[in-house]
């Protein structure tokens, strides 16, 4: 009987060509270090675990494709850890993702798009490091979700393409990659 609830379910979340619907959404971000950077001996990357928090429009071009945009504030960022030493960087954004969600099923859907990122704060530690961040992030996000009574949880991550540090070669090349888990809830327009 669960599964056919579920199953039920599921099918109630399809929604009809032309619908408008507009999804506020929290969750955890869990930040990463990618690119080429020099590694120190016995240094090793870690996650920066912070907040996203936004909000979601997506119009349903077809009851199988729908196309949205949204706005989110992330912690983004990593640590860095060598023998006593660990070095936190801080990074925070306004991102703008559009993105194509491709409902395979009723309720799931795979997604990918673009995201534009806007630097709002940079610290390495306590230090200010912003003068030191390009101010704008490309990534190219890659996800799925799953809707249950209007409910979402969207899991994406977010490859970012542009390198965050302005002082670069071939061998240091910083990115700043995001995991992203959230939970919205659908409103119908």
């Amino acid at each position: 009987m669960a599964i056919v609830t579920c199953t039920a379910e599921a099918q109630n979340t399809l929604r009809e060509n032309g619908t408008l619907t507009l999804q506020p959404k929290i969750g955890a971000g869990f930040g990463y270090l990618s690119g080429k950077f020099e590694m120190e001996p016995g240094g090793q990357r870690r996650i920066r675990t912070g907040i996203v928090l936004g909000v979601e429009g997506e119009y349903y071009a077809t009851e199988w494709l729908g196309i949205a945009a949204g706005v989110n504030y992330a912690m983004q960022g990593w640590k860095y850890e060598i023998p006593n030493v660990t070095t936190v960087m801080k990074l925070n954004y306004i991102n703008i993702p559009l993105v194509a969600n491709f409902y395979v099923v009723k309720g799931f859907a795979l997604k990918t798009g673009v995201q534009f990122g806007f630097l709002l704060t940079a610290k390495q530690n306590e230090d200010d490091w912003k003068s030191n961040a390009e101010k704008f992030n490309f990534a190219i996000p890659v996800g799925i979700s799953y809707e249950f009574n209007n409910f979402v949880i969207d899991a994406r991550y977010n490859f970012a393409v542009s390198p965050v540090n302005k002082v670069r070669n071939d061998d240091n090349r910083w990115r700043s990659d995001l995991m992203q888990l959230t939970l919205g809830y659908k409103f119908t327009l």
